[in-house]
């Protein structure tokens, strides 16, 4: 089955005009996100998805209203969550993540031992936590709900050298850390494969999937489907510029026999084209 894969930033807010970073704090659409959005939609609703899904934070929720599509409320697509830097400016964030590392660091300036990268055989824990949301993915729960993770895959993670690099970024208290954000995210896009190959498979062999999302999930997206087809990517997805309401595109084949991912072709990443034509 062939699943195209749409992963939308939202407009853009007040807290990105102030240079604040948004998280998990709600700050409303700027007169521009609003328009822009509104543009956003009138080329997204010609597409008609099989399968949309927004972050369940009111920035994301306004976009999606402004876009005119109905989708369902999907806790995993939230912002990272940046702790007592919800809200505040993005300088103060940069600040103390330098003087936490500096903090953190010996002489040589090497992280200590429980800061170490792990290797590409180390096993990864699924699970994270933030305001609103507990799990455990691998138990498969989420705020003691059972959810449909893993379905057998393999995770790619562990093999891709730009997940063992986020590994290293060491984080202010109370900051969610990139590795966290990455599996929820991961979890999310093979629970979604997984899902509509199963759904729809029988009775077609195309899909469409919108996700309307945050800047940090839409580079997790990129990141994680990278394994898949990585020549095509960028080499450093952590630099790359994601404007608000921007498209990322990915045309996925997923297997008809398990549900699982076997290829990615990367159709477009970040553009703001649509905006205009």
């Amino acid at each position: 089955m062939k699943v195209k894969l749409l992963v939308v930033r939202h407009g853009e807010t007040d807290f990105n005009k102030e240079h604040r970073i948004n998280g998990q704090f709600n700050s409303n659409l700027t007169p521009v996100g609003i328009q822009e959005s509104e543009i956003c939609g009138g080329y997204l609703r010609k597409l008609h998805f099989d399968k949309v899904l927004v972050s369940d934070l009111g920035r994301t929720v306004k976009t999606l209203q402004c876009f005119e599509i109905l989708g369902d409320k999907e806790v995993r697509l939230r912002d990272r969550n940046f702790g007592p830097y919800n809200g505040e400016l993005y300088a103060s964030y940069v600040r103390a993540k330098h003087e936490e590392r500096q903090r953190l660091c010996n002489g040589s300036g090497d992280i200590e031992g429980q800061y170490s990268v792990p290797s590409a055989s180390s096993s990864c824990v699924l699970s994270y936590s933030f305001p609103g949301v507990t799990s455990d993915l691998k138990n498969g729960h989420i705020n003691g709900h059972k959810v449909t993770n893993g379905h057998g895959h393999e995770s790619r993670s562990r093999d891709n050298a730009y997940y063992r690099e986020m590994l290293s970024e060491i984080e202010p208290a109370g900051v969610e850390r990139y590795e966290d954000l990455f599996l929820r995210i991961e979890d999310l896009i093979h629970d979604t494969m997984y899902q509509i190959s199963e759904e729809l498979s029988k009775e077609k062999q195309t899909a469409k999937v919108l996700f309307v999302t945050h800047c940090s999930p839409v580079r997790m997206c990129a990141m994680v489907l990278s394994s898949y087809s990585s020549d095509q990517f960028p080499k450093d997805l952590r630099k790359f510029n994601i404007p608000n309401n921007s498209i990322s595109e990915y045309k996925i084949t997923v297997c008809d026999e398990t549900h699982r991912i076997d290829r990615v072709e990367l159709i477009r990443l970040a553009s703001t084209k649509h905006l205009h034509v």
